[in-house]
């Protein structure tokens, strides 16, 4: 979100004077880029700002207050509808009208007394001018909306031999493991292996919500593209957004051990963001208490999922035992339940929070928001990125580490045959049958020459690039399959066995003393070689 000081800067220089002489500042002649970024920060240090807000007219009020609850931002041609269009003017006209003055709408209170600008944000398929609220701005109405509202449980004193639990981002991993394994047109349940706790058709529901994925249409690749190569930090931020913010990822239909039946519609959206808001208090970096969490939620705000009526309305039922849990009595095992799902399964795999575990149980005992809680209000700087390890095993295996571009690994699995992960590496192999496959997609062996060349952090075994070329000319592949071998040296018994009716059973003939035989055959080969004189050793399991 642009800052204060963005929005001065995008101001002409007598609205900008108009702005800050309204803060209480003394001005100088010329009012460099440097005196805006220092009297931002002053504004907002020495109360200046806030006192401006608790002066606004209650429809001002209700304006900022409808921003705040949009994120901050608003679509221009939507808010302006509602709260009016600031007037188009001159420097000579706003002198004669003194719009600062005599503001003719909720707008114009906003626009100069500096708590809102407009700027062309980027969205798709094309940028659209927003009203927005400055970023320390918005920070700072946050922080007053933090202090009025209680704090919901207590703070949670680790006991020895706790296990701790980190939260990390591989949702992003998982998301670009279920988007190549559905361009491979891979049932959803065969796509592994998922770092995250959620299933693959869990990270389904959030492709389709991004709009990555549709059930009909299939994946959408320009958006799959534009996703997977950006960097991680910032495709983190636009996972979090979209789940914050979606209307259809079903975050309470995902508790497995509840059926909602067919309720009345549930808003997810709502439901998550009063989750959000109660926990949104809880100091960043501190161990929290869960039972004492949903203890508080209890007693102080238990409607935030069923509310008033609907508590006795809906029909849920436990899937173990089958227990209709209708009404307040049963808020435990419905609303409860959902809490320490919400905070140990949607917000630990979002890694957004860690968890403290009890090593005997398992059970979760206490929770702390993690850094990454700051990219549901911002998006942070991206540094640079890890450039993962990515090389081949002698047996065509390819290794790629998480920490390698997504967009990668999403083009090296449509090649191949997936092999799962060990040591914390993606592996996979080179078959015929996985080349053949991606032939099928219209994807050739020298693209993945080329991409193994181009981006292989160790040389390579001897002879990958040649077997892969013998096949892309000529088809050339060798064969290994599972035998099952008859050995006799007697060569007359085997002429006999050759010439009796168990010659449907042979295979291939090996050499003078071996021949290759089908499995079904055993114990008739078993049965005559008794007949004529010999018993018959089984090796091994066959």
């Amino acid at each position: 979100m642009p800052t204060i000081k963005n929005l001065l800067y995008n101001h002409d220089p007598d609205v900008q004077r108009a702005i800050l002489t309204r803060w209480g500042f003394e001005l100088p002649t010329e009012i460099s880029v440097q005196d805006l970024k220092s009297i931002s920060s002053a504004a907002i240090q020495d109360g200046t700002i806030f006192e401006i807000i608790q002066s606004l007219p209650d429809p001002a009020k209700t304006c900022l207050t409808d921003l705040m609850k949009n994120d901050g931002k608003m679509p221009w041609s939507q808010f302006s509808r509602k709260y009016g269009e600031i007037r188009v003017m001159g420097a000579g006209r706003r002198e004669r009208v003194h719009p600062e003055r005599e503001p003719a709408n909720s707008s114009e209170v906003l626009w100069y007394n500096g708590l809102m600008g407009k700027a062309f944000f980027n969205t798709k398929p094309e940028p659209v001018e927003y009203a927005y609220i400055p970023e320390e701005i918005r920070e700072l109405l946050h922080q007053a909306a933090r202090k009025s509202r209680p704090q919901t449980g207590k703070e949670f004193v680790l006991p020895k031999g706790i296990l701790i639990q980190r939260a990390h981002d591989y949702i992003l991993d998982d998301l670009c493991t279920v988007l190549a394994g559905l361009r491979m047109g891979m049932k959803i349940q065969e796509i592994q292996p998922m770092r995250s706790p959620f299933s693959s058709a869990v990270v389904q529901q959030l492709a389709l919500s991004m709009g990555f994925y549709h059930s009909r249409n299939g994946l959408n690749l320009d958006a799959v593209q534009e996703h997977l190569t950006k960097p991680r930090v910032e495709s983190y931020y636009d996972v979090l957004q979209n789940w914050q913010h979606s209307h259809i990822f079903p975050d309470v239909l995902l508790l497995s051990d509840l059926d909602f039946g067919k309720n009345p519609h549930i808003n997810f959206l709502n439901v998550r963001q009063r989750m959000i808001g109660l926990l949104d208090l809880i100091p960043s970096g501190t161990w929290w208490e869960l039972d004492a969490t949903i203890a508080d939620i209890k007693t102080n705000q238990p409607e935030f999922l069923r509310v008033a009526g609907d508590m006795d309305a809906w029909f849920i039922q436990d899937r173990q035992t089958g227990e209709l849990l209708q009404g307040f009595e049963y808020w435990d095992e419905v609303e409860g339940k959902f809490i320490r799902f919400f905070i140990a399964t949607i917000l630990y795999g979002l890694g957004l929070c860690d968890l403290a575990i009890d090593r005997k149980s398992g059970v979760v005992l206490g929770f702390r928001w993690s850094e990454r809680k700051k990219a549901l209000h911002e998006i942070r700087e991206a540094p640079d990125e890890e450039k993962g390890a990515f090389y081949a095993l002698a047996q065509g295996n390819l290794v790629i580490s998480p920490t390698c571009s997504r967009s990668l690994r999403y083009q090296i699995a449509r090649f191949c045959e997936w092999k799962g992960m060990r040591r914390g590496e993606y592996q996979y192999q080179i078959t015929p049958a996985s080349l053949w496959r991606a032939r099928q997609q219209d994807l050739q062996v020298n693209q993945l020459i080329g991409l193994l060349k181009k981006h292989f952090t160790k040389e390579t075994v001897s002879g990958l690039f040649s077997a892969l070329q013998h096949f892309e000319e000529e088809e050339k592949f060798a064969t290994i399959q599972p035998a099952i071998l008859l050995h006799i040296d007697d060569e007359k018994v085997l002429l006999k066995i050759k010439q009796s009716e168990l010659k449907k059973y042979i295979i291939e003939e090996i050499n003078s003393s071996t021949l290759s035989i089908d499995r079904k055959g055993i114990e008739q080969f078993q049965a005559k070689l008794t007949e004529l004189g010999y018993l018959c050793h089984i090796a091994g399991e066959v």
